[in-house]
């Protein structure tokens, strides 16, 4: 069912640009075929990738506990065959790394991107301004200085092609992913199941591969580093937690949102002076030191972000018909909603993996928020991911791998495609039907499921027994005469 998820994805990017594929202009790699595909088909093989790779993992997930374990050799081999493949043709789903080519390219010409908003490169008449997404078109960049400075050094591979600039960004990405999915293997430790499940919702993970590696998002970028800084604080000591606190900073500096990552190690710190203070030293001087690289500009849009909602807003259906006060309530339910359930997780997790206490405390934090935050984008759960990887088998799994697919399913076949594409049955049940209603009901069931079982202590799993292949007894010798 991967597999199938993995064909579908390439399929959707193969047939070129599309109601899912962004336009990139002349040049390659990455390729297609450039078949002009009509809508439908389009739409209904992304969300045949994300539902049957959603699937797939979940029962990949319950074999592992039932015992199975998968071929040696398959994530050595098939994560680093996939990802090439993935980088290799154009990004689907989201338009977001054509506007981190924008951004880079407006810093390639000397201009400040959190100053000057993309149309200005549009109306200059450049390559790469010319194919700006509408929707960012008067939006400076939003995104942290250790972002820009990838989506510049980008800029510089890729000129004045956009097509070449976002293949550049894409095999940064591929590469931070590849390393992560290494020093996950190595946190897992020498319990093959544990590096499998690793595995499965990381490097052969479809939710992420779609996200990360084919859709280019700039998170896969902020979970290297969280990784990395989950990596550092192997060994104890004030220099580890020195270097693990820098690259929290740094993680922060690529997307505000991972700083709650930080927020879990230093609740697992708060008993240890030092480990607490070297810590918060490391993160603190990372994030002073690339924002003073910037202007006051590069806080302030960061802050701007602050009340916004998305389409996959999980308190929409609450919400939507209570006028102009509306914005100003579902902020404050989603904050008392989000400090709740991170108290509540942090209290009825089940025990992280042993030797690394930072884990747990850092899922209950990032989870509180990837729950009930207005803002619901799929390509945040690389923050999420990582960290699940590493925890043991739980009755989190599922519901967080369902919770994956239907909000990604939202962003299909692309935020603002569906405006500008002829009205279907297809297209017309996606905008009123499973936008609206669909998808945030089943995100509040999630948020209910993880908050009862959290408040009975019933988060975690009782072991299953190992199912072994029975042996076949030996049948008696015949005599024939």
């Amino acid at each position: 069912m991967v597999a199938i998820s993995v064909a579908a994805m390439l399929a959707v990017s193969l047939l070129g640009p599309s109601a899912t594929v962004p336009e990139l202009g002349a040049g390659a790699p990455p390729w297609s075929l450039r078949l002009d595909p009509p809508q439908t088909p389009v739409i209904q093989l992304g969300w045949v990738a994300l539902l049957i790779g959603g699937l797939g993992t979940c029962a990949a997930l319950y074999a592992l506990r039932r015992g199975w374990l998968p071929v040696r050799g398959l994530f050595a081999v098939g994560t680093p065959l996939v990802v090439v493949l993935l980088t290799l043709v154009p990004p689907a789903g989201s338009t977001d790394v054509l506007n981190y080519a924008v951004y880079g390219r407006i810093a390639a010409l000397g201009h400040d991107p959190y100053v000057t908003p993309p149309a200005w490169l549009h109306g200059i008449g450049d390559p790469v301004g010319d194919l700006t997404p509408l929707a960012w078109r008067n939006t400076p960049s939003v995104y942290g200085p250790l972002a820009t400075w990838a989506q510049l050094a980008a800029s510089r591979l890729g000129g004045d092609s956009m097509a070449a600039t976002v293949f550049a960004f894409k095999v940064i990405l591929a590469l931070a992913f590849l390393l992560s999915a290494v020093m996950l293997d190595r946190l897992a430790g020498p319990e093959r199941d544990r590096r499998v499940r690793a595995h499965l919702l990381w490097s052969l993970n479809p939710l992420m591969l779609w996200h990360v590696v084919l859709g280019g998002h700039m998170d896969g970028l902020g979970a290297f580093l969280l990784v990395a800084a989950l990596f550092a604080l192997r060994r104890p000591g004030m220099g580890s937690g020195l270097v693990s606190g820098a690259l929290l900073g740094a993680a922060a500096a690529v997307k505000a949102p991972f700083v709650l990552a930080g927020a879990g190690l230093a609740w697992a710190a708060r008993h240890r002076a030092g480990p607490f203070l070297t810590l918060g030293m490391g993160a603190f001087t990372a994030l002073v030191t690339l924002y003073a690289t910037q202007g006051p500009e590069a806080l302030a849009n960061v802050a701007g972000k602050v009340g916004d909602r998305s389409l996959a807003d999980p308190w929409q259906v609450l919400v939507k018909n209570l006028g102009p006060e509306a914005v100003e309530l579902e902020g404050r339910l989603a904050l008392g909603a989000a400090l709740i359930a991170a108290l509540l997780l942090c209290w009825r997790l089940p025990q992280g993996p042993p030797g690394l206490p930072a884990v747990r405390p850092a899922l209950a934090w990032c989870l509180g928020w990837l729950l009930t935050s207005p803002v619901q984008h799929p390509w945040y759960d690389a923050m999420l991911f990582p960290l699940l990887a590493l925890m043991p088998a739980s009755r989190l799994d599922g519901p967080l791998l369902v919770r994956g697919v239907v909000t990604g399913l939202v962003y299909l076949p692309g935020a603002t495609a569906l405006l500008r594409l002829q009205p279907t049955p297809l297209t017309r049940w996606i905008a009123e039907v499973y936008r609206p209603w669909i998808a945030p009901l089943v995100s509040d069931a999630v948020i209910l499921y993880v908050v009862v079982l959290a408040l009975a202590g019933a988060l975690g799993l009782r072991a299953l027994p190992v199912v072994r292949r029975a042996a076949v007894p030996e049948r008696e010798p015949v005599h024939t005469g």
